[in-house]
């Protein structure tokens, strides 16, 4: 029984990959002087003795929920979330932040409850001495023509005296994973097109659908010069996301997910599915040589929920066993 799948909701993957490939190679062309160009989780530039790390993203179609369900502030820390969490892989802090409110309309609702998410995001995004990383500006823009509801995108600008792209992560090296809050801010076209078609109550589930991404900075950014690299979990799972900083083999086991995995599974979603779209509870993947494992825990350990995911393997297979005890290959 094959199951609703994300393509049937207009997001193919593949298709996606190929377009994000074709863009990269264009991108290229105007990149001779950048140090981490198209593909990776950041762009990276030599900026004054620092490595300079950017990133753009948006929240998706997560906003359409948020204005069925009234919940807006959330996607304004996921907006922060998405793009610190990529620089995050690099190494990168994050500095500086810009966001992007595009509206049917001009509400002031939607941009206060947004700004607010955005200022909640911000400061969990602030690391060592700064309680915030700065909101510098941004864009609000009421486009009736374009927009239906509302859009919400964001940049980031970090940096770092070194980065690391996961050139490091070696056969024999610890997979360690950091819990998510739920399905963050990915696949939600396929959740809508279940809840449109009666397969999930989103009177019921609302707060779980709405639940903020969780933002890695503070407990991982401490320890990353103890890392080989790092993995943020989003669309398109775990292949395409690790797939951005290792090629090499891996075998690990996912823990038992949020509920709210089970209920889109439940409504129509079949497990192979599901792991090809949403992050099933591991929000980021960090690597590490195995003698560094206990330094690694131990500063984890209360700062997030941590997982003790496998191991990196030779050879190029990626092997995970499910919840349900069952095998996804790549």
């Amino acid at each position: 029984m094959g199951g609703r799948t994300y393509s049937q909701s207009g997001i193919d993957n593949r298709k996606a990959k190929r377009m994000t490939d074709n863009i990269a190679a264009m991108l290229r062309l105007s990149n001779n002087d950048t140090v981490l160009g198209p593909g990776h989780f950041a762009g990276v530039i030599r900026s004054e003795g620092k490595y300079a790390a950017l990133h753009m993203d948006n929240v998706g179609q997560k906003v359409v929920v948020a204005l069925h369900t009234g919940i807006i502030w959330p996607t304004g820390v996921d907006v922060v979330a998405m793009n610190v969490n990529d620089i995050l892989c690099v190494g990168a802090k994050p500095a500086a932040f810009v966001d992007y409110i595009a509206l049917e309309k001009q509400d002031e609702r939607i941009v206060k409850e947004v700004l607010k998410g955005v200022i909640r995001g911000a400061k969990l995004a602030g690391v060592e001495n700064e309680d915030c990383i700065g909101v510098v500006g941004g864009e609000t823009s009421a486009e009736p023509n374009v927009i239906s509801g509302y859009d919400l995108s964001g940049a980031v600008l970090g940096f770092s005296d070194s980065i690391k792209t996961g050139s490091d992560i070696a056969a024999g090296d610890s997979i360690i994973g950091l819990g998510s809050s739920g399905v963050h801010a990915n696949g939600f076209g396929l959740i809508i097109d279940l809840i449109r078609d009666g397969k999930i109550s989103l009177d019921k589930h609302a707060k779980a659908l709405m639940e903020p991404t969780n933002i890695y900075v503070k407990p991982v950014l401490p320890i990353f010069h103890l890392l080989s690299g790092a993995a943020h979990i989003t669309g398109g799972s775990f292949g395409p996301k690790i797939g951005r900083v290792t090629k090499r083999g891996m075998s690990f086991r996912l823990p038992d997910p949020p509920e709210i995995f089970k209920v889109i599974e439940d409504a129509g979603v079949s497990h192979k599915e599901m792991h090809r779209v949403y992050n099933m509870g591991v929000g980021i993947v960090l690597f590490c040589p195995r003698k560094n494992e206990d330094e690694v825990l131990g500063h984890l350990a209360g700062k997030a929920k941590v997982y003790r995911l496998g191991t990196v393997t030779k050879g190029k297979q990626m092997r995970i066993t499910t919840y349900k005890d069952e095998r996804i290959t790549y």
